[in-house]
């Protein structure tokens, strides 16, 4: 008899357009569970992805995969990263890559080179960070705001930013993308070390997407650090997003 009320379930979710999983099965990988929580959403098709700090295009070739012919705006400030993350992903369509950083304004700021290139980071490096120091560049910034205006964006269906400690600062500049619920999923990594300075706190996260209609959906790949919790990423989903008010071209 439950076995039979589990498939039945089942079924009547299937007909109305939800794929029910195992809770084991959610979880593992974050890109797939942001593709379905999309799809759920009503974006099948075309979704509109952020990828702040691209590097070298790792995440960039997952959405590929994961999510059907997805429009993806990368940003990377790295003037030598670029170039490794530009033929990395030159056969990857409907893909327009930025040679610049995001944050909460928009001008000149430096950059603080690592000799491993993902700790990498406007911030200046900390005890827990590894690496050593490479060089240091001045090199553009801007805001999500001002670039979606600019480019008639008007919604953004998932929002990674992976900035070595900078991620709220990119936050603050996607305020009115924010407020007006024009973000569905942001997917941010947390650091509890010591890895950089003037890192923002969790509680500072949590609470900046929290006041903005955000709720955390999961964390994915934690880490220790000193026998302390070091880093995860955290993915939010926003409450009042609309796929269907906010689906105009782009």
């Amino acid at each position: 008899m439950l076995v039979f009320a589990k498939q039945f379930i089942k079924k009547v979710f299937s007909e109305l357009g939800y794929d029910l999983k195992r809770t084991d099965e959610v979880g593992t990988n974050p890109i797939k569970d942001m593709s379905r929580l999309a799809r759920m959403r009503g974006v099948s098709n075309g979704a509109i992805v952020f990828d702040v700090g691209a590097n070298v295009g790792n995440t960039i070739r997952e959405f590929h995969a994961e999510f059907s012919s997805p429009i993806i705006h990368a940003f990377e400030p790295s003037p030598e990263t670029f170039q490794s993350l530009k033929a990395n992903v030159a056969s990857i369509p409907f893909l327009t890559l930025n040679n610049i950083g995001l944050g909460s304004f928009n001008g000149q700021l430096m950059f603080h080179e690592n000799t491993v290139d993902v700790m990498s980071s406007f911030l200046e490096s900390d005890k827990d960070c590894w690496g050593e120091s490479k060089r240091d560049v001045e090199v553009p910034i801007g805001t999500i705001d001002d670039y979606c205006e600019k480019n008639q964006i008007t919604r953004i269906d998932v929002l990674k930013s992976d900035t070595q400690g900078y991620d709220l600062e990119v936050l603050r500049g996607a305020e009115r993308m924010l407020t007006s619920g024009s973000i569905y999923l942001v997917y941010v990594e947390i650091i509890f070390s010591e890895m950089y300075k003037g890192l923002p706190g969790f509680d500072q996260m949590y609470r900046h997407l929290q006041d903005r209609g955000f709720r955390l959906v999961r964390f994915y790949q934690f880490n220790s650090q000193n026998d302390r919790a070091g880093w995860a990423d955290a993915l939010f989903a926003c409450e009042k997003f609309s796929s269907d008010a906010n689906r105009e071209p782009v």
